[in-house]
């Protein structure tokens, strides 16, 4: 019988931002970071402090991370860029135990967007002053991801043709994430997104992290006649056992009636079960023309077979982007929750280590020379930190510190010149960086914004929609 627990939710936990209280307790079984591994900025020719005390996250179960801003190179495969990431000091969960930091895939495209997908795809940032060297090799906007039960691949700047057993279908992107429109789910002969008047798709977002299809158990403001999760349990109630089979774009795509499935209370996710039968790719190439990819991944594929990582030993003309790094997968409940086509057709691929709610760790390299590190890959956000030493004694922040008891509401000014991910809470099956869970924290030149996806609210057939900007002076709201 495929698993639909209606009282097994994986509870999802919202993040904001601690405005100017330190919660210092430790939680029970607190951090002590298992593999001692931290960034270590005086190891390093090439960090910049940029602002002190500028991180400051505390998650619903009082998880509280704490540290500053620093700027350096980060290399992810074969691809070594200059940005800006916060740089965590002091964490009071056990939760962390077993990652480094976090690397958020999510895209933003304003100009002080935080988001290192947008850093890698272009030759600078000129609102942080930073102009990568000549020996930058511009990643194209675009990455797949897939996954077994053992391990996850990230294939950077498109897709590895000899992964994919058929040509790889692309659909427009949808929603605030990584969507598409969805316009039927069937259980045999049962339609399960019975469309009230009015509604003709809906949107299903592609999250790697979450362990099972998640489906509405609601009408979603009157979105649907019935709720679609439990008209897919009545009829599992009455024996039957079907394959569901999902229409995107006209095509249909079938998903195994042993996989399990969740229900949300708004939210279509297409989880871990997509990713493991797969390749799904994430076509940013023309940010105004968003796409997403889905192609059944070749039975012989073998994945997390790594590739060079050095591509500073070879002259320009001689790189080639093929490159993959491997790591195991994991999976844990209620713990942490977070290819490459060029023009010469090369793909560069990093293997993925997963820890139910699944997480997937891939190796990223901060500093020079590289000090590599174990980080959540997470298309939810785009958030980038990593555990971290101080920063070094008398060392000048790029920024001045802010002073004075209107500290938070300054940064909270500044954030207008970064952007928001929307969301609309509610319960969702998630882990501590969960799918639903909203994260605000100070990042780079100003407060970042992080919201993790929109998850539990109705999405009605819509173009993706790009990040909100906020004006200058705005109150944001949590």
């Amino acid at each position: 019988m495929a698993r639909v627990p209606l009282l097994g939710l994986v509870l999802g936990l919202s993040l904001c931002l601690c405005r100017g209280e330190r919660r210092t307790q430790a939680l029970q079984g607190g951090y002590h970071n298992d593999a001692g591994r931290f960034f270590h900025p005086t190891e390093s020719s090439t960090f910049q402090l940029v602002k002190l005390g500028n991180v400051n996250v505390t998650f619903l179960d009082k998880t509280n991370l704490l540290g500053y801003d620093g700027q350096d190179f980060a290399q992810l495969g074969k691809y070594r860029v200059e940005t800006r990431m916060g740089m965590i000091t002091s964490c009071n969960s056990a939760n962390f135990n077993d990652v480094d930091g976090i690397l958020g895939f999510g895209w933003a495209n304003q100009n002080r967007s935080a988001a290192i997908l947008k850093t890698l795809t272009q030759r600078g940032r000129p609102h942080w002053d930073i102009e990568q060297p000549d020996s930058f090799h511009e990643m194209p906007r675009k990455f797949a991801f897939t996954a077994t039960e053992d391990l996850g691949e990230l294939q950077l700047g498109g897709y590895d043709p000899t992964s994919i057993a058929e040509p790889m279908q692309l659909f427009p992107m949808a929603g605030f994430a990584y969507g598409v429109n969805i316009t039927s789910i069937k259980f045999g002969d049962t339609e399960l997104l019975d469309f009230a008047p009015g509604h003709d798709a809906y949107v299903g977002e592609f999250d790697s992290g979450t362990t099972c299809v998640l489906l509405p158990n609601s009408t979603v403001n009157g979105s649907f006649a019935k709720s679609p999760f439990q008209t897919l349990y009545d009829r599992q109630l009455l024996g039957e056992s079907f394959p569901l089979v999902f229409t995107i774009g006209g095509r249909t795509y079938d998903v195994a009636f042993k996989e399990c499935v969740e229900p949300a209370s708004n939210a279509l996710i297409l989880g871990d079960p997509w990713f493991r039968k797969w390749i799904v790719m994430h076509d940013l190439t023309d940010v105004n023309n968003k796409k997403m990819g889905l192609a059944l991944r070749s039975p012989s594929y073998q994945l997390g077979v790594e590739t060079d990582t050095q591509p500073e030993l070879r002259a320009f003309a001689q790189f080639s982007p093929l490159s993959k790094l491997r790591a195991n997968r994991k999976v844990r409940p209620m713990s942490l929750t977070m290819t490459g086509e060029h023009g010469n057709g090369g793909v560069d691929k990093v293997a993925l280590q997963s820890q139910s709610r699944v997480t997937y760790n891939v190796r990223l390299s901060v500093g020079t020379p590289p000090q590599p590190m174990q980080v959540i890959f997470d298309t939810g956000s785009f958030m980038l930190a990593v555990f971290a030493r101080p920063a070094p004694t008398g060392m000048t922040p790029i920024l001045a510190a802010e002073s004075g008891s209107d500290a938070a509401g300054a940064s909270w000014r500044d954030a207008a010149k970064e952007l928001m991910w929307r969301v609309q809470g509610g319960v969702g099956s998630s882990g501590l960086i969960g799918i639903n869970a909203l994260l605000l924290v100070t990042l780079g030149v100003a407060a970042l914004t992080v919201a993790r996806k929109r998850r539990e609210q109705g999405v009605s057939k819509r173009g993706y929609q790009e990040l909100d900007t906020i004006d200058e002076g705005d109150e944001l709201p949590l």
